[in-house]
């Protein structure tokens, strides 16, 4: 089949961004940050031979984390820090140089990591449920903690900017936003829990602190569930319910359904 007449390798575009094709690295661990959770030399050549060998986007960074209290204990990377940014443009330039688009993932991990690493910072959640894999046990995240956890993610969102990425995409699903999202992890009887618009609430929060931070033009999109497939969790309808209200505040240019 030729390249003219393959979907895949027409190009798209994403709101301002030029797409040379449809073809995608979508987030995920390498376990290649270095000891200081930063996008080393290892960890941009593992990213540029994609772009060398002809894909349209890179998303690099699965779980790179936002806060302090939530750890870069699996090689992944830290964003918590301006130190990322000069490393973000020489990963920039390099990727860019090959006419691939380059994103970072981010996100807080909530109750899905570990508390004796890192800082030895207690782990938060929506609510007190263990986390089944990484066996922490989160404390309830209290308004300081959101807060704090919010501006952080706009810092983070910053930092991806000035670094001369092409933009960003959180990471909900099993993470803190998605544990705030699930009835079956967030058991809250404020404004951040019970219906799905307080559910949603610390995600829109979120979105609106980013934007205030990059604006309007930096490209924004978020990796959801569409089905938890959990008791009491998210079902397809409660997810394409969410994927509904998010398109209306018109704070996110794209969804990367899991």
């Amino acid at each position: 089949m030729s390249s003219t007449s393959d979907p895949l390798l027409k190009p798209f575009r994403l709101r301002h961004l030029h797409l040379k094709n449809r073809i995608m690295s979508t987030a995920h661990a390498p376990a290649y940050g270095d000891s200081a959770a930063m996008p080393g030399e290892r960890y941009q050549r593992y990213h540029e031979e994609k772009a060398i060998g002809g894909i349209g986007l890179s998303m690099f960074g699965g779980s790179s984390n936002v806060s302090a209290d939530s750890p870069s204990v699996f090689g992944n990377l830290y964003v918590g820090d301006d130190k990322v940014i000069p490393f973000f443009t020489q990963f920039s330039k390099r990727i860019h140089r090959h006419g691939t688009a380059l994103m970072c993932q981010i996100t807080h991990m909530g109750r899905r990591s570990q508390w004796n690493v890192g800082n030895w910072v207690t782990n938060i959640a929506p609510s007190r449920i263990r986390e089944p894999s990484h066996r922490s046990f989160p404390r309830e995240a209290d308004k300081m903690d959101i807060k704090r956890v919010i501006e952080d993610f706009g810092q983070a969102a910053r930092r991806c900017k000035e670094g001369g990425l092409d933009g960003i995409e959180l990471n909900s699903h099993n993470h803190l936003l998605g544990q705030f999202l699930s009835p079956a992890t967030n058991l809250r009887h404020d404004a951040y829990g019970g219906s799905p618009e307080n559910r949603l609430r610390l995600l829109i929060e979120t979105l609106e602190e980013i934007r205030r931070q990059v604006g309007a033009e930096f490209i924004v999109g978020i990796r959801a569930a569409a089905n938890e497939l959990i008791d009491e969790g998210l079902a397809f309808d409660d997810c394409l319910d969410i994927a509904k209200r998010l398109e209306t505040t018109r704070l996110i240019d794209f969804i990367n359904l899991n």
